[in-house]
């Protein structure tokens, strides 16, 4: 991992781990969880992961490759074992000798924390999702997606949501006696997002589509596919695991 200063004072950088996973909270909104020390004694990566080094000064226009080391460790099974990187970062105090002192003022240091997600893959990798008690709120300008879930083995689903419109008319058919909808592809094309679900919980999405969404009956489809962008190596599986067209009626 490369730490760099692109700034013009020196940074003091520190470097931790944290266990800690995209949850939701009662709403189903994206909420951080931390301190869950029972899923972390099963699935993180604890005292064994260390970063080297983990404290420096770093000059300006400057970089610092750190290093990631894992101790031995024997896991339960095979899956993903994650923890987070917690780097700290703020202006490096001054000698004593260089601080001006022909003036009285007060300077005020920011501290910097940033997150990155550290995986460690041990064995094959066997995600399996499963979607349960969808709803859609559908007005002209987005949707709202709520849906249960349970990530049924010991791998967090990584992966993107995926999905696109289409509208509805019904149209006779003679033979049968009875109306049937016809669909149209027109509307939309696919749009896509990048998920990360985590044990199970309760989700809720923003779906944002066309303010010019005509009133009249829509359809929805739904697609999860494991594969994520900036988690390359972790991209596995091409057909989507979860597939689902759901219409509604836009007044």
């Amino acid at each position: 991992m490369y730490i760099g200063n692109t700034g013009s004072q020196p940074q003091e950088v520190r470097i931790q781990f944290q266990f800690g996973y995209p949850g939701q909270d009662s709403m189903g909104a994206l909420q951080m969880i931390y301190g869950d020390t029972i899923r972390e004694k099963s699935y993180g990566l604890g005292p064994s992961i260390k970063a080297y080094p983990s404290a420096f000064t770093l000059q300006p226009q400057s970089q610092q490759m750190v290093r990631l080391l894992l101790k031995e460790r024997l896991f339960p099974q095979d899956g993903l074992y994650f923890s987070r990187i917690k780097i700290n970062s703020q202006t490096a105090v001054p000698d004593a000798g260089t601080v001006d002192t022909s003036s009285v003022g007060t300077q005020v240091s920011f501290r910097f924390e940033q997150f990155l997600p550290v995986f460690y893959q041990q064995g094959k990798l066997e995600s399996a999702l499963k979607i349960a008690n969808r709803t859609l709120q559908a007005d002209s300008g987005n949707g709202l997606l709520n849906f249960e879930y349970q990530c049924s083995s010991h791998t967090p689903y990584l992966g993107r949501l995926r999905y696109r419109l289409f509208s509805e008319s019904v149209v006779k058919t003679h033979s049968i006696g009875k109306d049937r909808p016809a669909v149209s592809e027109q509307d939309t094309s696919w749009r896509e997002m990048e998920i990360a679900l985590y044990f199970e919980g309760n989700r809720r999405f923003h779906l944002p589509w066309p303010q010019s969404l005509s009133p009249g009956k829509h359809c929805l489809e739904l697609e999860f596919s494991k594969g994520r962008s900036d988690y390359p190596a972790l991209t596995y599986g091409i057909s989507p695991d979860y597939r689902e067209r759901v219409c509604f009626d836009l007044p």
